[in-house]
């Protein structure tokens, strides 16, 4: 078997491969006050639209020449599989595998795991086994820091156990605490490009506006009202280039920071509540 070099060093590097999943089984599941709004509104997409969707935002990654891995579906047929952000998160030292919250999401990271190993792809040998943590809601700010939202998904005794992991490999780890109606940190703080963020200021405390100010990082503040339409859910892809989805009102803000926009439609499953970000997962970022 093939040993890949499966390594995230920030969350802005050049994105050279990445882990997609199909949305052969997308369903509804009620994991956010977005997806239950959803169903109480009794609202549903053919799934035809659905893989013409994602067929946009694939061919992304094709044309920039990105790697496409893919997560198998098999057997277990989850619904948001193809959200395959959220099992865990990639390390300067391979991958480690999260621990879901809702049950209506857990297996998600027996599947990725088994589709890693299949692969060849670098996974940490521990993994989390307390409370639970989400990848949508980490972020790497340089090779050495790690944030973890301890929002609607993860928590904080998931937080102290990926803490404790990634110690043993030198990295630091630290809590952003916000509330549960915000989901995931990736709907409310988004990476563009080196030290270019874009981050909802009603939701994130103000401790975590103060830690990026003091690593220099530059910000574009919002308000709360894009923090629950995943516009600020986006992928940066390095180079100063930036996926993101076709009618994003912020689509014209990062433009004007210098930055190349590629929007795809993909508003059938933001209107779930799983954005750009939460649909991809890293395997490997140069620099």
């Amino acid at each position: 078997m093939v040993t890949r070099n499966t390594s995230v060093h920030s969350s802005t590097g050049k994105l050279t491969r990445v882990l997609l999943g199909k949305p052969t089984y997308h369903a509804v599941i009620p994991v956010s006050d977005v997806a239950r709004d959803l169903m109480d509104g009794g609202i549903d997409q053919k799934m035809a639209d659905k893989i013409s969707q994602h067929k946009e935002f694939e061919d992304v990654f094709h044309q920039l020449d990105i790697d496409i891995c893919w997560v198998e579906v098999e057997p277990e047929k989850l619904p948001w599989q193809m959200f395959t952000r959220d099992f865990g998160v990639n390390t300067p030292d391979g991958v480690l595998v999260g621990r879901f919250r809702y049950l209506e999401r857990k297996g998600e990271e027996i599947a990725a795991k088994r589709s890693l190993e299949k692969m060849g792809e670098k996974v940490l040998p521990k993994q989390i086994t307390w409370g639970a943590m989400e990848g949508g809601d980490t972020f790497w700010l340089n090779e050495e820091i790690l944030v973890i939202g301890n929002g609607n998904r993860s928590t904080y005794s998931g937080f102290e156990d990926a803490k404790k992991i990634l110690a043993e490999y030198g990295r630091r780890v630290f809590v952003i605490e916000f509330l549960s109606k915000w989901n995931h940190l990736d709907n409310n703080f988004g990476p563009l490009a080196d030290k270019l963020a874009i981050v909802n200021i009603d939701a994130v405390p103000d401790y975590f506006i103060g830690m990026l100010d003091g690593l220099g990082w530059e910000l574009i503040k919002v308000a709360g009202e894009y923090g629950r339409t995943c516009e600020i859910n986006v992928l940066a892809l390095g180079e100063d280039r930036v996926l993101s989805f076709r009618g994003n009102r912020l689509n014209d803000a990062m433009k004007a920071h210098g930055l190349k926009v590629y929007d795809p439609e993909y508003r059938i499953f933001t209107a779930h509540g799983g954005g750009i970000h939460c649909s991809s997962f890293e395997l490997e970022r140069e620099g």
